[in-house]
């Protein structure tokens, strides 16, 4: 799921930091993390196709290494 930072989450969720993710950047998230930021009103739902990719999440960046 697509979702825009709109303020810096603080701390962790089940082990994984969230200080990288930035306000103002639209990130691609699992479904239940991006969830959790928009309930947590750290983040809205993305639904505009955009020209520049979304960040992948943390977990892929991690993936890649």
């Amino acid at each position: 799921m697509r979702v825009r930072i709109t303020r810096q989450p603080p701390g962790f969720i089940q082990g994984l930091s969230l200080k990288h993710y930035r306000a103002g950047e639209v990130y691609e998230l699992p479904p239940a993390l991006a969830e959790y930021l928009v309930m947590e009103q750290f983040a809205i739902f993305e639904m505009r196709d955009r020209d520049k990719p979304a960040v992948p999440a943390a977990e892929d960046r991690r993936r890649r290494q």
